[in-house]
C-alpha cells in the first residue's frame, strides 16, 4: 500500500499528525490531486525548466493559496523545487495509506454486477469489520462481467463469491 522510501509523504504525514490536521490534509490533498488529474499539463508546466522558478511558485500560489492549507501549498512548492511534481499522486496515495494504517482502517473494493443499496453496503461492511477486527472503508465498483454475487479486494487479497467464479470452479471440476 505504501511505496517504500516516499520520504515526502512520510514527512507530510508526520507534519499533519503533529499539527492535528490529518483530516484537513486528507481533504485538501483530494482537492489538489483532482486539480492535477483534471489538468495533466499542469504538472508538466510546474516541472518545466523553461519556466522560471519564481513563476512556477507564483502559479502554485495562484492555484492553491487560500483554497488549501498553507502547509500543502508549501509542500507542492517543495516538490516543484526538487523536480518531484510528477510524484504528487504517489505522495497522496502514500499519505492516505499512512493515515489509514494509523487509523487501523482497511480499504475494501466491492465488485457487484448491480449497484448496492445502503443497507447492503452496511451489511458487507459490518461482516468484514467483524471478520477482520478493523475498521473497513468500502468502495463499490459495478462489474457486469461477474454476473452476480460479490467479489471483494482487501489490500491485495481477493474474496471471490461471484457467480462467474463459481461457474469457473464448476467448469474446472467437470473438466477433470
Amino acid at each position: 500500500m505504501i511505496s517504500s522510501g516516499n520520504d515526502y509523504a512520510s514527512a507530510l504525514f508526520m507534519l499533519a499528525a503533529e499539527s492535528g490536521k490529518l483530516d484537513v490534509f486528507s481533504k485538501d490533498l483530494e482537492v489538489i490531486g483532482g486539480v492535477f488529474r483534471e489538468n495533466p499539463d499542469y504538472a508538466l508546466l510546474l516541472s518545466s525548466p523553461s519556466v522560471p522558478k519564481n513563476e512556477r511558485m507564483q502559479i502554485i500560489n495562484t492555484a492553491f493559496e487560500g483554497k488549501v492549507d498553507s502547509y500543502l501549498v508549501n509542500f507542492i512548492k517543495v516538490l516543484c523545487d526538487h523536480g518531484k511534481v510528477d510524484s504528487l499522486e504517489n505522495c497522496i496515495k502514500d499519505f492516505e495509506g499512512l493515515k489509514k494504517a494509523a487509523e487501523n482502517c482497511i480499504t475494501a473494493r466491492v465488485y457487484t454486477a448491480v449497484p448496492l443499496d445502503d443497507a447492503q453496503k452496511a451489511k458487507i461492511k459490518e461482516k468484514l469489520e467483524k471478520r477482520l477486527g478493523s475498521q473497513v472503508v468500502i468502495t463499490t465498483v459495478i462489474d457486469e462481467q461477474i454476473l452476480g454475487g460479490v467479489k471483494i479486494e482487501l489490500d491485495g487479497k481477493v474474496i471471490d463469491g461471484s457467480i462467474k467464479r463459481q461457474l469457473h470452479d464448476i467448469k474446472e471440476v467437470i473438466s477433470k
